[in-house]
């Protein structure tokens, strides 16, 4: 699923903070209806669609991405 809209942010790292925040959104939502996350990313691109990061769905249930990254 690509967002199309997406959203602005001051810098890279404000983003990527936002995404991992999204990105543990989705993944309880997911482990909640009780989904795999295997093989399920959450990918942060710029406006130019240049990759900036790609979040494993899996990484943000076990806790690996901290609260405060």
């Amino acid at each position: 699923m690509i967002d199309e809209h997406g959203a602005e942010f001051a810098n890279d790292k404000s983003a990527c903070l936002e995404a991992m925040r999204t990105a543990r959104e989705l993944a309880a939502d997911k482990i909640i209806n009780g989904l795999d996350l295997n093989g399920i990313y959450f990918e942060i691109a710029r406006s130019d669609r240049s990759l900036m990061d790609r979040i494993p769905l899996n990484s943000v249930s076990r806790g690996v991405i901290p609260e405060d990254a």
